[in-house]
């Protein structure tokens, strides 16, 4: 049980986290009669609830659905940090970067050129090619030099554009993927750039072909997602937008908001995670597994084998769990109740569901709190006995691919999880 209880943590905050040992509940003491006075919310269903049940999830197919933004503002300040590239910002005022039309024009840049400091700007249309696959073509290059009109005119009868060109190419990539492997270094990630991402530039045509293999992603994300594409590739004013998916099923994006995941994504983790537990997370004949409700809430659904408890019996429960985005990278998770449907195979009211009830509940707040795995990538502070509050460290959500990532915006509806962030 509480494998289940951290993986759906987990996987709600995307935190990675590992997860502990085995839960059990305990035997019957004097202490869990007094505890079982608490003012729980005592839940038993009714025939023609239970029977109305549905199995989780409300959205099978599992679903990622992503969008980087890009914006020119950082890319152009991360240019001078790029390691081992010959090509420094001019003036930190202005842009390197900026949209011009259905173009970017790439300049305010110095590029030692042959031991000649040269200033070229060029004018790229970058475009999708097709799934994982994207291209920069560089339309038009102008380059200056600061020695006067007379020497700019024999470099310019001089000068190699193709080579200028490669040499901007190369030092671009180079840098990102020296970025990229420093990155992956950093947090101990065992990969390299070059099985992430490859380039190809065709010096005639000025044009820069990128790959991405999705095949990546499995090692980082272990039985969450087998592989991710690129989906497609835009640009605006503000920046490169850079949509990335997961599975066959599609989700509408929401404006504020650039993660989507389905419930049933997370389901088939977490279900991973009890197989050959006392923990069935799809019982036969009863509800189970996880659900994001349409009032923003989830759902855990299950079967447990009690196995310290007088008779041993089969529990079938439902948790139900608030979590609510309080302030960036801050979340409130709060476990409203648990409905008991049966315990030795009858309903239960009374004295003995509510202690099952507070037994679940605080096996779920003391383990957010006492997980040394979890507190690795959080902080985690117990509010009242049902609710604790969740701090994210800025590293929890994208480690490998950024200095951090901030979670701004976070809403659950029928079957879908919305998260927005910012890299």
């Amino acid at each position: 049980m509480r494998k289940l209880i951290l993986a759906v943590i987990a996987a709600v905050n995307f935190s990675g986290s590992g997860f502990a040992g085995e839960f059990a509940l305990d035997s019957l003491s004097l202490a869990d009669l007094k505890a079982s006075q608490e003012n729980l919310e005592l839940s038993v269903p009714a025939p023609e609830e239970i029977a109305a049940m549905t199995k989780a999830p409300n959205q099978p197919a599992p679903l990622l659905d992503m969008t980087i933004k890009l914006p020119f503002s950082s890319l152009s300040s991360r240019l001078a940090d790029l390691p081992g590239i010959k090509m420094r910002p001019i003036s930190s005022v202005s842009p390197v970067l900026f949209r011009r039309g259905d173009q970017i024009v790439f300049g305010n840049v110095a590029v030692d050129y042959n031991g000649i400091e040269v200033e070229p700007t060029l004018i790229i249309k970058p475009f999708f090619e097709g799934e994982n696959r994207l291209a920069i073509k560089v339309v038009k290059v102008e380059a200056d030099i600061a020695f006067g009109p007379k020497a700019k005119a024999a470099f310019d009868a001089q000068m190699d554009k193709n080579g200028l060109m490669e040499l901007v190419m190369t030092n671009l990539t180079t840098g990102i993927l020296e970025s990229m492997d420093a990155a992956f270094s950093k947090n101990k990630v065992p990969l390299r750039a070059r099985d992430v991402l490859t380039f190809n530039y065709d010096r005639l045509s000025w044009t820069m072909r990128s790959t991405v293999n999705p095949k990546f992603i499995a090692p980082l994300l272990p039985g969450f997602i087998s592989n991710v594409s690129l989906s497609n590739f835009t640009f605006d004013d503000a920046g490169f937008a850079l949509s990335v998916k997961s599975g066959s099923a599609s989700a509408a994006q929401l404006a504020g908001y650039n993660l989507t995941v389905s419930d049933g994504l997370l389901d088939n983790f977490i279900n991973q995670f009890t197989q050959k537990t006392d923990f069935e997370f799809h019982p036969q004949g009863k509800e189970g597994g996880l659900k994001f409700r349409a009032d923003g809430r989830l759902e855990v659904a299950g079967k447990i084998y009690a196995r310290d408890v007088f008779g041993k019996p089969n529990v079938y429960f439902k948790a139900t769990i608030l979590p609510e985005l309080t302030g960036p990278n801050t979340l409130k998770v709060k476990v409203e109740r648990v409905d008991v449907d049966q315990a030795y195979g009858i309903g239960i009211p009374g004295f003995i569901n509510n202690w099952i009830q507070g037994k679940v509940i605080r096996s779920i707040t003391e383990t957010l709190v006492s997980n040394p795995e979890l507190a690795k990538v959080m902080t985690a502070t117990k509010l009242d006995d049902k609710t604790v509050q969740i701090v994210l460290k800025n590293s929890a959500f994208m480690p490998s691919f950024a200095k951090g990532a901030v979670i701004k915006n976070l809403r659950i509806v029928n079957g879908l999880m919305y998260l927005g962030f910012e890299l």
